[in-house]
């Protein structure tokens, strides 16, 4: 059996360790990720306010793979399902039977670095550390990763330049039902912290040279330093996957790309909107995938994927809250110093969680949380 994986990643990696433990060592594991360094995008945030340091968000591709799975140092150019095979920049063709795609998403390009490369973070925390002025305006437009990685800069900024005006511009008037209790929370600390929070407010263009955010209602935003970050999207390898949101469209109990038995889609690159992207449903959507093709492998049941991610957020000032959804629910706690001190270890904790050493602990806090037997359940 030959399994491809493209990209190592968060999703990528998960997967990949996963099956390596599961399967028995005749089934081929390739993982195609022409990067030479794994970076922890969530502690991006860490880094530009000045809290870590480059060695602490990356990490070697190789040192976090199995050792018995492939890694091919190139980039898939083209997916053909049809024939079942992957085509990369060296002009590889890589058969399968089983495909994932991990590849994660590019930004749309924008005025203003986005948030998820370390070249882009390096120009942010440059920006953050000569900042002299009065108003810092974060915000982002379009579909992003984390909707909660705006409030956390604002709240780590605002600590860092206490007497400084925060602004956080919002698009979203209204969020989904599911998405209440966080933004209820991250709402509340935006206020109590004096950060002015935008809601339902557009960013029509970015004017660097005059320092001017304009918005889609004509509103003017001066500012002294502006962390905007940029919609997300499929890199155009993936053109004739995705649908007309840009992204590559799964079900959303198997993570199949609809159309396709054998492929399956993880991580930022699927359409799933619901619960948002984040690193933790990555996570879970590569276990469900790792567990998903051992049981068809050995002739196991089939199960469904819930939905399950969570993570800590920060919320300025030592303080941090923890949040839970799925597809049905959610939940979200804090502010509390322990939420802000596990999410400040998971800097730590996430290169173990990748190599799956602590994926027992997760799977309890999962099921604890949402008040089932398990991560997934039966068809």
């Amino acid at each position: 059996m030959r399994i491809v994986i493209v990209g190592a990643g968060n999703a990528g990696t998960v997967v990949a360790n996963e099956l390596s433990k599961k399967l028995p060592s005749q089934h081929t594991i390739t993982v195609i990720e022409p990067s030479d360094y794994h970076l922890y995008q969530p502690g991006i945030v860490d880094f530009v306010v000045g809290q870590e340091k480059v060695d602490a968000i990356t990490k070697n591709v190789e040192f976090l793979l199995d050792r018995r799975i492939n890694l091919v140092k190139d980039r898939v150019v083209k997916v053909v399902p049809e024939q079942k095979k992957v085509v990369t920049s060296k002009g590889k063709e890589i058969e399968y039977d089983y495909l994932i795609l991990a590849p994660g998403v590019k930004n749309k390009s924008g005025p203003l670095p986005s948030w998820h490369t370390l070249d882009e973070a390096l120009k942010l925390r440059d920006m953050v550390s000569n900042f002299s002025g009065k108003t810092i305006v974060v915000g982002y437009y379009g579909v992003i990763k984390c909707p909660a990685a705006p409030f956390e800069f604002a709240f780590l900024l605002k600590q860092k330049f206490p007497n400084a005006r925060v602004i956080l511009v919002n698009p979203v008037a209204q969020p989904p039902e599911i998405q209440k209790p966080m933004a209820m929370k991250l709402g509340e600390r935006s206020n109590y912290l004096g950060i002015e929070v935008l809601r339902g407010v557009k960013i029509a263009s970015v004017d660097t040279s005059n320092k001017v955010i304009v918005t889609e209602d004509g509103k003017r935003i001066n500012y002294d330093l502006a962390l905007v970050d940029s919609p997300i999207q499929a890199s155009e390898e993936f053109s004739n996957l995705v649908d007309s949101s840009g992204l590559i469209p799964v079900d959303k109990k198997t993570l199949k790309v609809k159309g396709y038995d054998d492929v399956y889609a993880i991580g930022d690159i699927t359409n799933i909107m619901i619960p948002p992207k984040t690193g933790a449903l990555a996570h879970f959507e590569a276990i469900h995938v790792a567990e998903s093709i051992y049981n068809d492998v050995m002739g196991y049941e089939k199960r469904e994927f819930d939905g399950s991610a969570m993570c800590a957020v920060y919320g300025g000032y030592n303080n941090g809250f923890f949040v839970y959804m799925n597809y049905e629910k959610s939940k979200a706690l804090g502010p509390s110093p322990i939420f802000h001190s596990a999410k400040r270890s998971f800097t730590s904790l996430y290169w173990l969680s990748l190599k799956g050493t602590i994926n027992p602990l997760l799977d309890v806090m999962a099921k604890y949380f949402s008040g089932g037997p398990a991560l997934t359940k039966s068809r």
